[in-house]
């Protein structure tokens, strides 16, 4: 195979099954005999990088140089690389190589891409993403915008691999204050939801964190537990207890106090017990002996709430609930009996307990187009599951090599 380097003044070079060529004007027909080997001949628009159509003949590619910029479906390039699609495919592919069997090497990356570094002499410039992914615009009447990125994890196929993740974000490092892992923000409107997860499989949680979670709003639940290691069986079983809930932003306190030689005693209660706390209710219960006089002689005042009545020397357990009044709970009391509103009318947090189908969900209510994406991706996971042992079929094996095989064997 004939492998010569023809020079027609440019900065672009492209590898070719037959020689690599540097070309920028190809306006003319132009012919060209290099070391006695066959003619050259062709011709092209100016800035168009030039394409073998024979083993001797040049003409335009579906590549556009402007300046130091290249444009793939397009004239005006917008960045150093712009490709758009004039065909309904993804504007661009990347496939990483895969580890060769036997050899115990991991698989390259489709695609590794860093920001640019910010002006280090500034105070106020900032670093350039990675990755920036923008969706595209809905239709006028119906369906959904589509996602600025999706991305789905490697298949484990039927090996005891693990399947691997859709997304995995980590902060940058920094000695005055690190990145987070991932910055979610809603769109704008109705039922933007900074997050939405779902689990489609068995066993799995819709969201799994290792430490500890900060809440600056309120959180819903069906139920609130708490899930320890069972301490008188650690190793194979988990101990669980459910959390005391009211009708009202209750705070529960207690505690114990032994009377003085009048059968009384004064709770002392912390500084801001009664900043955070009103309409008190208390309980008292005497301890190893009977106390039937037993009452609340003065109510909190002051952090503090006498009893009296006991018998000297008697230990006294003691109750106090509060309704929380501070500044946040003003502002947003609770409502016990809440009417959906009308796009949710008609669908139920739980619709199995009622007898209804997944589809009358709250979540199908609110976002439709995601609880669509998200059965559709529950759908290609089962069939990926079934076809796991087929996706490593001779046949998936050929139409690899087929896609491969337009290229020379030293880009393969």
């Amino acid at each position: 195979m004939l492998r010569e380097t023809i020079s027609i003044r440019t900065g672009v070079l492209l590898v070719c099954s037959v020689l690599p060529v540097y070309a920028q004007e190809p306006a003319t027909p132009a012919a060209a005999n290099v070391g006695g080997a066959a003619t050259v001949t062709g011709s092209g628009t100016p800035q168009f990088v030039p394409l073998w159509r024979t083993t001797t003949s040049l003409g335009n590619s579906g590549i556009f140089q402007k300046g130091m910029r290249l444009g793939i479906g397009t004239k005006a390039p917008g960045a150093q690389l712009d490709v758009r699609a004039l065909t309904l495919i993804p504007a661009f592919s990347a496939l990483g190589a895969s580890g060769p069997p036997g050899s115990d090497q991991n698989a390259s990356a489709g695609i590794s891409s860093k920001g640019g570094d910010a002006d280090p002499d500034s105070g106020l410039s900032v670093g350039g993403a990675g990755v920036v992914g923008k969706g595209g615009a809905s239709s006028l009447f119906a369906g959904s915008a589509g996602s600025g990125g999706s991305f789905t994890g490697g298949s484990g196929g039927t090996s005891s691999a693990f399947g691997g993740a859709g997304v995995v974000g980590t902060g940058g490092a920094s000695s005055s204050g690190a990145g987070p892992g991932g910055v979610f923000t809603g769109g704008s409107g109705s039922g933007g939801d900074g997050i939405d997860a779902s689990c489609t499989g068995t066993g799995c949680f819709a969201g799994n964190f290792t430490g500890n979670v900060n809440v600056t709003g309120s959180i819903t639940a069906g139920k609130k537990d708490f899930k320890i290691d069972d301490p008188l069986d650690p190793a194979n079983k988990y101990l669980l207890h459910a959390s005391v809930e009211s009708s009202e932003m209750k705070n529960i306190y207690d505690g114990t106090v032994i009377l003085d030689a009048k059968g009384q005693a004064v709770v002392q209660l912390p500084d801001w017990f009664e900043a955070v706390n009103g309409n008190f209710r208390y309980q008292l219960t005497a301890l190893g002996a009977p106390s039937p006089g037993l009452y609340i002689a003065q109510k909190i005042s002051n952090n503090r709430f006498k009893i009296a009545g006991g018998a000297p020397g008697v230990e006294v357990s003691w109750q106090v609930t509060g309704i929380r009044q501070d500044a946040y709970a003003k502002a947003d009391p609770m409502v016990v009996e809440q009417e959906k509103n009308p796009q949710e009318r008609g669908y139920y947090i739980h619709p199995e307990l009622y007898g209804a189908p997944e589809e009358k969900s709250i979540e199908w209510a609110r976002n439709p187009a995601w609880r669509m994406q998200v059965q559709e991706l529950r759908a290609k996971q089962l069939a990926q599951a079934r076809n796991a042992a087929a996706s490593a079929s001779p046949s998936a094996s050929r139409t690899e090599n087929a896609e491969l095989g337009q290229y020379p064997k030293g880009l393969r």
